[in-house]
């Protein structure tokens, strides 16, 4: 009676894992962005940035994390019956806890301007770092020719110390360019382009 019980408390078991990691694997190709940007909304917006943006890098490396959990889930079903049990949680344990750095690197990772300058959290680090518009030597507006058409393509900020910053020129950099190009004017940056020799792709 005690077996049977406990059969039927593994079959449950292992059918709300099943629910659990089909769940995981369809919702990764959408909830990176709803909860990234839901975080990064809710711990890192001002009103006084002139605005604020998530790299795509942020989104597909959340995403990853979430797919490297699947897997593991997966294998786990597969392999749980045919291993030894207590062996395989601890192994699945540890590979689990791995993947939280990931979920962590990927919610700090993020950019934004305001008056003073440009700040930038990458993808590799949980330091933001700061690129004042005071310290900027010169401007890099690079373009891009795109099945013959030629268009803005990225902005690249070159510090005094030789440090470099670029960002894709995007909906939410457009919306500021003027702001961008008044800050240029103001400071006297030297402004530098490849108009007349774009990448080409």
């Amino acid at each position: 009676m005690i077996l049977l019980r406990r059969k039927e408390v593994d079959e449950e078991h292992s059918v709300k894992l099943v629910a659990y990691t089909i769940i995981l694997f369809i919702s990764s190709f959408f909830a990176p962005f709803v909860i990234v940007a839901s975080y990064q909304s809710m711990v890192y917006f001002s009103r006084s940035y002139w605005f604020f943006s998530t790299p795509f890098s942020a989104y597909i490396t959340f995403m990853g994390g979430m797919l490297f959990i699947a897997a593991i889930m997966t294998i786990y079903l597969i392999f749980r019956q045919r291993e030894n049990a207590r062996k395989l949680k601890w192994i699945t344990g540890i590979l689990l806890l791995i993947s939280i750095p990931v979920f962590i690197l990927s919610l700090t990772n993020y950019y934004y301007m305001d008056d003073k300058g440009i700040y930038y959290n990458g993808l590799t680090g949980i330091e933001e770092k700061e690129y004042k518009w005071n310290d900027m030597a010169k401007v890099h507006i690079i373009y891009r020719n795109h099945q013959g058409s030629t268009g803005f393509y990225q902005y690249k900020f070159e510090m005094t110390d030789g440090s470099k910053i670029i960002l894709p020129f995007n909906d939410k950099l457009s919306e500021n360019k003027f702001r961008i190009e008044a800050k240029i004017k103001e400071l006297k940056i030297p402004v530098h382009n490849n108009f007349k020799n774009p990448i080409v792709d």
